[in-house]
């Protein structure tokens, strides 16, 4: 990874950097973690079957058509690998990863007609829904990032698409939705032949012991899932209203996260960070103006309220 990212380090900071959801993670994946930690003198199933097998049930496609993968991330570099030395695409604003894996693997962007194009939905660092027809009309192979689909309950989802669609590449994460970005657990979904390929690149026991039973654990959870899907909207929509009454421009978002676009966002991240508060400054995501934009994810109310309050006390004294 050339561009480092995920969150701040010091837990004395009030960490808005990290898209996590906001209510930390299911509690029966915190009691289940603490039961299999007596399990790591043993080896996981090296290609993360009950996993696999459990994505498969819970989004209703076969089995064949889902591949593990230790994060998201992986997965993005294993779809780079996969298109090694051709042309790509990258639909821009975009997370700095997609360039980075095709950077390593040689896929040569900027081709007027690419054999391959990256495309995050919803969007990041926008939070933007891009409906379904937009992506399937862009060129090449589209690998789509759907890290963050959870949070919009999976409208404009291409999941279920690409299990007979060989031009389409879907990739999840279960870190953000489920606040488990310590275990690094993701799938992708794509054609069987084109899985077998990805599976080829992998290397085995890629998907650990703990992150494989979290991952179970997580999506059998539908209570938690509700209780996100309800919650989340009222919450980023009143910080959303609060950001835009102290002129920060925050950009409408069906993620938990609120792009905000400002003069200069080098000073009021800094002035954040002097107050305990990160915010992720945006100027490593391509496509964007420098030093225009911060990200800034949504969390509690309370936290939220002393954010927008850190806020306030840097626009008095300005």
């Amino acid at each position: 990874m050339k561009r480092l990212h995920g969150g701040a380090r010091d837990p004395a900071i009030l960490d808005f950097s990290a898209n996590v959801n906001f209510l930390g993670p299911p509690a029966g994946v915190r009691s289940l973690l603490a039961e299999a930690a007596k399990q790591i003198d043993r080896y996981p199933s090296a290609d993360a079957a009950p996993l696999r097998e459990a994505l498969a049930r819970h989004h209703r496609i076969p089995r064949e058509c889902v591949l593990a993968g230790n994060g998201a991330s992986e997965l993005i570099y294993l779809a780079a690998a996969l298109f090694r030395g051709r042309a790509g695409r990258v639909v821009t604003p975009a997370f700095t990863e997609y360039e980075d894996a095709c950077e390593a693997y040689d896929v040569r962007l900027g081709a007027a007609s690419p054999d391959v194009t990256f495309v995050g939905n919803p969007t990041s660092p926008e939070g933007r829904l891009r409906p379904r027809e937009e992506i399937l009309s862009l060129p090449g192979v589209r690998i789509v990032d759907e890290a963050f689909m959870d949070f919009a309950a999976g409208r404009e989802s291409l999941l279920e698409a690409a299990t007979a669609d060989p031009r389409l590449i879907v990739l999840r994460s279960l870190t953000k939705f489920y606040a488990i970005p310590g275990l690094r657990v993701g799938f992708a979904v794509a054609v069987p032949d084109t899985l077998r390929k990805l599976q080829l690149l992998q290397p085995p026991w890629s998907v650990n012991q703990l992150a494989q039973q979290a991952g179970v654990e997580a999506i059998r959870d539908t209570a938690y899932a509700e209780r996100t899907l309800r919650e989340l909207p009222p919450v980023r929509e009143e910080l959303r209203k609060g950001l835009a009454d102290l002129g920060l421009e925050p950009c409408p978002s069906e993620a938990n996260y609120l792009l905000c676009r400002i003069p200069d966002a080098g000073a009021l991240e800094r002035r954040l960070n002097a107050a305990g508060i990160a915010v992720r400054n945006c100027d490593s995501f391509t496509g964007l103006e420098p030093n225009r934009f911060l990200r800034i994810a949504v969390r509690a109310r309370h936290e939220n309220l002393r954010l927008l309050s850190a806020l306030t006390a840097i626009r008095r004294d300005s």
